[in-house]
């Protein structure tokens, strides 16, 4: 990504060629960020709107010291996506019911998966260890951080870890060779 300070500054200028310019090259990289939060794809682009609005609108409080502009403007994008996810979605206050969600598939078929397929796989699992180990295990946000843009506790987000491990664990155990491969993935996407 070729973001430089001049670019920045011309955007803080309200310079439409330079707006532009940075949202052609955010673009992509928020896209996937967004698709991988969202639990309903479809709304990529509407959040992704409202998210570049908040991006352009504070750009002046970004702080190049703490962190790259995409990653300032991906928590940006993440913060608008899980708050999309509870007001679309909602987060039910009961225990998951984790036998609804059974895949089962052989462990040769892991390395035979696709990003696209492991991604749908992973949002099958329940909303709230779906959103922690995404911060987690793939941006690498500490339990604190987690908590605060969740809005929950510590503990709960060491727990929905924990909960969305043994969620994968019972959906990738390995399987005899008798066993039929049973995931079935929706037919939007490639085979």
């Amino acid at each position: 990504m070729q973001i430089n300070q001049d670019l920045i500054q011309s955007c803080k200028s309200h310079n439409r060629m330079a707006q532009k310019q940075l949202y052609q090259l955010l673009l992509p990289y928020l896209r996937a960020v967004a698709s991988r939060y969202l639990r309903d794809t479809s709304f990529v682009k509407d959040v992704l709107q409202e998210s570049f609005v908040k991006i352009f609108k504070h750009l002046d409080r970004y702080d190049p010291n703490k962190a790259p502009l995409n990653k300032w403007a991906a928590k940006i994008v993440v913060n608008d996506c899980l708050n999309y996810n509870k007001r679309v979605i909602g987060i039910p206050n009961e225990e998951f019911d984790t036998t609804q969600h059974e895949i089962v598939c052989l462990p040769q078929v892991m390395k035979d998966l696709s990003d696209e397929h492991l991604l749908f796989i992973l949002k099958q699992m329940p909303n709230g260890y779906f959103e922690v180990f995404n911060l987690f295990a793939i941006d690498g946000y500490k339990h604190d951080e987690i908590a605060q843009m969740l809005g929950i506790t510590e503990a709960l987000s060491r727990k929905r870890l924990s909960r969305a491990r043994d969620w994968l664990k019972k959906r990738f155990r390995d399987k005899t060779e008798s066993e039929a491969d049973v995931i079935s993935f929706p037919k939007t996407l490639k085979q």
